[in-house]
């Protein structure tokens, strides 16, 4: 049973062709979409290019007909903003502004204070910022409601600004803290934006998000963080067990299949496996996995290397299967499809890659044109990516 459960929304479990949220619509950064373009150019299977203004490396959210991305502007970049572009013509429809409350001690200058992916359940959209700011609006970019988790219980304070995504389980909004203050996690009401339930958290700064998973028909919120991989009730915030092996500072975010949870940690050099509960089942080193987030597909562990290359590992064992190169540096979290990894360069240049095999088989190399950081979206047979200069659909005409 795979145990893994969809990140679903307070209308139901989200389509297929939808990316809801950070990682798509099972939070593991693959999509069920077909005949994606595997080639293009400025020419072909480009069909839109719209600009964009600001700071934010934010992943693109898509829904039916709309995307939704945030960014920060401002001197301070302490004005930011949740906007929504026509998924078919790229044409801007509505952008919500909002003042900071309080500005992160430090931030990564491409993101600002827009870091963290927003997600939407095809009604309502919930964004968190740097500034500490958590906000819902509608589908109009209306405020439903809008709180100051800053002033509430203080300033972020990690040295790169806040990161985590917003991940919404069901009726529930998941809010991970981990930072020089007192770290925290926050389950929140959707509809409401009070607390259901507030954790606090022997960690310090990190950068990883949360990760619903399905235990024994109970479901459970895995977290990665200082030195330790923890898991906790999705009902309540109760801490259920702890791991020790992560390292001091997570950016990855876990991905789970058929009961087993694995990790990067980068700074240590390490690929981890462990069980549903906690257990350890297997540790490699690994060599410069620090920032994207992996990727598991059959008996498969897929990882960008930040400095270029393409790693493929035996789920059951760690055991490398093939390092292929990619085009520079990675920032970006791959994505997968139809039997297609993606994985985008910082310089932009998207290398296409077949899933499976013994060896690295490269498919493409496609040149977007511009700076990439933040990761892409898949949804409705196109691909989304968020550039330094504009966010762009690729897709046949």
């Amino acid at each position: 049973m795979r145990a893994l459960i969809a990140l679903v929304c307070l209308a139901g479990v989200a389509r297929a062709d939808n990316w809801p949220g950070w990682r798509g619509p099972t939070g593991d950064g693959i999509s069920r979409e077909t005949n994606l373009p595997l080639k293009w150019s400025a020419r072909e299977n480009v069909r839109w290019k719209a600009p964009l203004t600001g700071a934010g490396v934010s992943a693109p959210v898509v829904w039916g007909q709309r995307v939704f991305l945030t960014a920060s502007d401002g001197r301070l970049n302490d004005r930011v903003s949740l906007a929504c572009y026509h998924a078919d013509t790229g044409k801007l429809l509505w952008r919500s502004r909002f003042f900071g409350s309080a500005l992160s001690d430090g931030q990564f200058p491409p993101g600002g204070m827009a870091v963290p992916t927003p997600t939407t359940d095809g009604k309502h959209v919930w964004a968190l910022f740097g500034t500490g700011d958590l906000v819902c609006v509608d589908y109009d970019g209306r405020p439903v409601w809008i709180r100051s988790l800053a002033q509430e219980y203080g300033p972020f304070r990690n040295r790169w600004g806040m990161a985590a995504s917003p991940i919404l389980v069901g009726d529930l909004l998941v809010i991970q803290v981990d930072h020089f203050g007192a770290s925290y996690l926050l389950g929140v009401d959707a509809a409401t934006g009070k607390n259901r339930w507030k954790t606090d958290r022997d960690a310090t700064v990190g950068w990883s998000s949360p990760l619903p998973v399905k235990v024994g028909g109970r479901t459970q919120l895995v977290v990665a963080g200082t030195y330790t991989l923890r898991g906790y009730d999705l009902e309540t915030g109760k801490e259920l067990w702890k791991s020790n092996g992560m390292h001091m500072q997570p950016i990855p975010t876990p991905v789970e299949q058929d009961g087993r949870l694995y990790c990067l940690c980068g700074q240590d050099l390490h690929a981890l496996c462990f069980s549903a509960d906690g257990k350890q089942q297997w540790r490699i080193r690994a060599n410069g996995c620090y920032i994207p987030s992996p990727i598991v597909l059959g008996k498969h562990l897929y990882y960008a290397e930040d400095n270029g290359f393409a790693v493929c590992l035996d789920t059951a064992t760690g055991k490398r299967v093939w390092r292929g190169r990619l085009a520079g540096k990675q920032h970006a979290s791959p994505v997968a499809s139809d039997g297609k990894l993606y994985f985008i360069g910082e310089g932009g240049v998207v290398t296409v890659a077949k899933v499976g095999g013994d060896d690295f088989e490269e498919l493409a190399r496609n040149d977007v044109g511009e700076t990439v950081v933040a990761s892409p979206a898949i949804a409705n047979g196109r691909l989304f990516i968020r550039g330094a200069n504009h966010l762009i659909c690729i897709g046949s005409r």
